[in-house]
């Protein structure tokens, strides 16, 4: 061994644009002098890319620690049990625990996810539950340990290994005065398995504690002991340096009940937990077409949850476009525009979104999901850099993560933080990318201050106007024309299916950009065409937005007028766009309102996690132009009413 031999930790956070911190990754090693730069890269590689995201604060703390004064512990001995789901894994840790005399062990497991935002741990009295971490927002934290073999130059790469720094961690804990036993559930999405431990147990794997995708995690201390002498045993866990021996690969003899998991088991199980958290989702049909009233059930009911702003869905014009289509070219395109050749109406839609956007060209795509993720994956790759607004858009996200790019992520509409992640980033190739009005919140991009930090920097500028089209500006040609800017994004795309009444998407910009996107996007290249009708629908629709601009003029007078309808009952709510959120918080309040609303005869749906953050419920009230005033104030009255 060395003589000097040093502690690393690493933290790893990001600071949301509201100012919440979120810990995004840990991990700390005790090391030779030799291996302090390998293991510190190792180290600020993992923190970087983490599947819970990217921080935008790594702190790395480097310390001399005495030899004389480190810990030398002997592993604890493992065994796993195999759970099919983590509801059986409950089951097993709580019949442990019960096992070794630990009373009200299952009040103590339920407690287990009110620790995932803590830092460190819960300390419980095993006897009382009551807690006694000092700060309960940050817990108890087990810290200065490794293995054994760490001092001996062993490396376990910028990979996390789970299971080596889980067992370390639970014998140094197991080892500590006065505590019982550790329970613990990895925060880490991608990783669902957890453990119990202590002297006694050993060290208890259990495989299945949580669902895949799931980043809840948390960690409790049991103690059983003197309250007073408490101190002593959060000074060992924060403060003794511990170096565990004999850690070493699992192997099958630690296997106990060997059998692979059932994955429709799982996936019922996953569906019962998602109707517990009111997370499931259901379709409701509808008869008719969409407009400000539809028929559910044989009921008319008021509309507030459908993007076609305009009212052009169900407009004669755009139907009788449609249905000429149908007689002149068919039902179905046939194939991608690239192998059976283009219809008029696809050259007649590109050169009418091109006009409206005031762009040299454009290129049509099936959806407005497949324009982004086309476009993005074109335009970048491996090389490159994406940054990307923290709220975009599924379809934005998904066209980053296919691109290969690396992405940068800066918090919602914060030109600052855009430009400071750029400066860390010099001599980055690359784009930023935003929604042009958010789908969840309503707002609207900083378009100004985007296009001139994109410019000073050589960065291309896309933005979606999936939600601006037919909806911002005088005459609703978008985010441009609202802000009055003569410069345009290098790439502006959207989709007919909302303010214009019809389906698919679209990528506008310079000839040359839209000719490199068209040999260049996989979602426009191996995809069959938008059919005939649904470009000849669309082109009737972009003409009709273009001749009859009071329609834009009434979706504002109308937006403003729910606005004010809702603060007379007591709702502050904000929207510059055809989207107002209506903020309720928790997921199971949102769904009440949402389903007492239906009984009243307005369809308005509850938004939840994922597609917005834990605790962030909304309903989200989408206004048309044909809204009359009468409906605005009933539906606005009739929200205050639940509210309450």
């Amino acid at each position: 061994m060395d003589k000097k031999i040093y502690s690393i930790k690493m933290r790893a956070s990001r600071t949301a644009y509201d100012g919440a911190s979120q810990h995004i990754s840990g991990a700390e090693r005790i090391v030779p002098e030799r291996d302090v730069q390998t293991i510190a890269a190792s180290l600020l590689e993992r923190a970087l890319k983490h599947a819970n995201g990217e921080p935008n604060c790594v702190n790395l703390r480097l310390e001399l620690q005495d030899a004389r004064n480190i810990q030398h512990l002997e592993v604890l001995p493992v065994r796993t049990i195999d759970s099919a789901t983590p509801e059986e894994g409950l089951a097993a840790m709580t019949g442990l625990l019960e096992g070794a005399g630990v009373p009200r062990a299952a009040e103590i497991v339920a407690m287990l996810p009110q620790a995932h935002h803590m830092r460190g741990a819960m300390m419980l009295d095993a006897e009382t539950l009551e807690r006694l971490e000092p700060d309960p927002r940050r817990g108890v934290r087990a810290t200065y340990m490794d293995a054994e073999e760490s001092t001996s130059g062993v490396s376990y790469g910028p990979h996390k290994n789970h299971y080596a720094e889980a067992i370390v961690l639970a014998t140094k804990v197991a080892n500590a005065p006065n505590i019982i036993a550790e329970l613990c559930i990895s925060d880490d999405s991608d990783y669902c398995t957890g453990y119990i431990a202590s002297r006694e147990l050993g060290y208890v794997r259990i495989t299945r504690l949580k669902h895949p995708g799931d980043a809840r995690g948390g960690r409790i201390f049991l103690y059983r002991g003197d309250p007073f002498a408490k101190d002593a045993t959060i000074r060992y866990l924060e403060h003794q340096c511990v170096l565990v021996g004999g850690v070493r690969p699992l192997s099958s003899a630690d296997r106990l009940d060997p059998r692979p998991p059932d994955r429709l088991t799982e996936i019922k199980q996953e569906l019962e937990t998602l109707k517990a958290d009111h997370l499931y989702r259901e379709i409701r049909p509808i008869d008719g077409a969409q407009g400000p009233r539809v028929v559910v059930d044989g009921r008319e009911m008021l509309m507030f949850s459908s993007n076609n702003y305009l009212d052009l869905a169900n407009d004669a014009r755009v139907k009788n476009a449609a249905a000429a289509a149908i007689g002149k070219y068919g039902v179905g395109s046939g194939a991608s525009r690239l192998t059976s050749g283009s219809m008029p109406p696809h050259s007649e839609v590109e050169e009418l979104v091109a006009e409206f956007k005031g762009t040299e060209a454009a290129i049509t795509f099936a959806t407005g999901y497949m324009a982004n993720v086309g476009c993005i994956q074109a335009l970048c790759g491996k090389d490159d850099v994406v940054f990307s607004d923290e709220l975009n858009h599924a379809s934005i996200i998904d066209g980053c993560r296919l691109s290969r790019a690396r992405v940068v992520v800066y918090r919602h509409n914060d030109m600052v933080d855009l430009e400071e992640k750029i400066l860390l980033n010099p001599s980055a190739r690359g784009m930023i990318v935003s929604d042009g009005v958010f789908s969840m919140d309503g707002d609207i991009v900083n378009l100004p201050a985007l296009l001139d930090i994109a410019s000073r920097y050589g960065l291309l500028s896309v933005i979606d106007e999936a939600h601006a089209t037919g909806v911002l500006g005088e005459t609703g040609r978008g985010v441009c024309e609202h802000f009055g800017v003569d410069v345009k994004p290098d790439v502006i795309i959207g989709t007919f299916s909302k303010a214009v009444g019809s389906e698919g998407g679209f990528c506008c910009g310079s000839g040359v950009l839209v000719d490199y996107i068209r040999n260049k996007a996989r979602s426009f290249i191996f995809s069959t065409a938008p059919s005939p009708a649904a470009m000849a629908a669309t082109a009737a629709g972009l003409r009709i937005i273009m001749e009859e601009p009071w329609r834009v003029v009434a979706l504002r007078r109308n937006v403003a007028l729910f606005l004010e309808a809702l603060s007379e009952h007591g709702i502050r709510a904000e929207s510059q766009s055809a989207i107002i959120p209506i903020i309720v918080g928790d997921e199971a309040k949102a769904m009440e309102i949402s389903r007492t609303l239906h009984e009243r005869g307005i369809h308005l749906s509850a938004i939840r996690y994922p597609t917005v953050g834990r605790g962030a419920a909304r309903l989200r009230a989408a206004i048309m132009a044909t809204h009359t005033e009468d409906d605005l104030r009933r539906a606005a009255a009739t929200i205050g009413e639940l509210w309450k």
